[in-house]
């Protein structure tokens, strides 16, 4: 009901977006400066609707502008869960189904536009930073790495919610995450998605690990390689 415009809405976001978005943004830019001086490529599993693929977009122009060498790439569906797993079963999400979190058919083409208008106004913007992976990523993941042989990881955003999808991610993905790079965790020791902590306590020993989280945030975890 705001009198202004969208664009100055958008240049006033703090005034209309909640606490719990800006807590998201805040602790997503502690992440982002962890991994910063860490050569490699950002990874998310499970984009969505593009929230926090784009946060990883424009910190990197932000805070690196000349670093043509890191990408952004996304892994999804885009149209919500394609199959749930023995390994999810218990899990108590109301969206814990088939198509489950689908934010509908207009939502890559909304962020593939997204990634236009973010290229007009970022330095080096003639060279593809941001890449958007659709499918099921247990399959895609495997057949991007034989495409892309060099790729290092310096963040792995795991945002899939279910087991297969994040173990896929761990198992390809981990081997190619030098020391200091970061996992970013969504869902970690939550009863809603249990595959998530499932995929991780299989994939390496967390005793030898640190799992932190922030004391501002809620559900989102990380932990350094």
């Amino acid at each position: 009901e705001s009198a202004d415009d969208t664009v100055e809405k958008l240049d006033a976001f703090t005034k209309f977006v909640s606490r719990q978005s800006l807590t998201k943004f805040l602790a997503r830019a502690e992440v982002f400066q962890k991994q910063l001086e860490i050569n490699g490529s950002i990874i998310e599993v499970g984009v969505h609707r593009g929230t926090s693929f784009m946060t990883w977009a424009h910190l990197s122009s932000i805070f690196e502008p000349v670093n043509y060498l890191r990408k952004i790439i996304g892994f999804d569906t885009f149209e919500g869960f394609v199959g749930i797993s023995d390994k999810d079963s218990t899990g108590k999400s109301e969206h814990l189904k088939l198509g489950g979190f689908n934010a509908g058919k207009a939502s890559r083409e909304e962020l593939l536009d997204a990634i236009e208008l973010y290229d007009s106004n970022r330095l080096m913007g003639h060279i593809e930073k941001c890449e958007l992976i659709r499918g099921d990523a247990s399959l895609e993941i495997p057949n991007y790495l034989k495409l892309n042989p060099h790729l290092l990881v310096s963040l792995l955003h795991l945002d899939a919610d279910l087991y297969d999808p994040t173990a896929a991610a761990l198992k390809y993905f981990l081997p190619r995450m030098p020391k200091g790079a970061v996992i970013l965790f969504d869902e970690l020791n939550l009863d809603s998605f249990p595959g998530e902590t499932l995929a991780l306590l299989e994939s390496m020993d967390v005793n030898s690990k640190a799992i932190k989280r922030f004391p501002f945030a809620t559900s989102m975890s990380y932990l350094t390689v």
